[in-house]
């Protein structure tokens, strides 16, 4: 079995990528490193590129590629003895929390790793909550941490 952990870009991933590493360890899984670019960042990304005479194309699949880079560097960064051979990075383009659950029904781990922020009912209705959505919408244990 494997250990989704879906690396984002904040601080909380100190926490939740040594988590979901020694929860993949504990029960000799692998892990699953998946990073998500927001279809939003990836267009804006995408124009500036576009905008300069040296460049002028950037693909979904550079960006994915991109992204699953990022990922593994994040397990890297946060469990320097990691095994090469227990992770497999991924990275994605589009909503993240959908593609996050979609991610998580195609490979069934045994657990789901995130961060999330805690916010008030008001905050998660105005600005929306990745967690949140994930944890509605996901049929695997989910394991979540929070920070302030």
């Amino acid at each position: 079995m494997t250990v989704l952990i879906a690396v984002g870009e904040t601080e909380a991933m100190n926490r939740v990528v040594p988590l979901g590493y020694e929860l993949a360890e504990r029960y000799d899984d692998t892990v699953t490193a998946f990073h998500v670019v927001p279809r939003s960042e990836f267009e804006d990304h995408k124009e500036t590129i576009e905008s300069s005479k040296r460049f002028h194309d950037l693909s979904i699949t550079q960006e994915k590629e991109s992204a699953a880079r990022f990922a593994r560097r994040a397990v890297r960064d946060a469990v320097p003895e990691f095994e090469n051979s227990r992770v497999d990075a991924r990275g994605a383009v589009g909503e993240p929390s959908e593609e996050i659950v979609s991610l998580a029904n195609e490979i069934d781990p045994r657990y789901l790793v995130l961060g999330g922020r805690r916010r008030s009912p008001v905050g998660k209705a105005l600005f929306g909550s990745i967690t949140q959505d994930v944890l509605l919408d996901v049929d695997c244990p989910v394991v979540t941490v929070m920070t302030d």
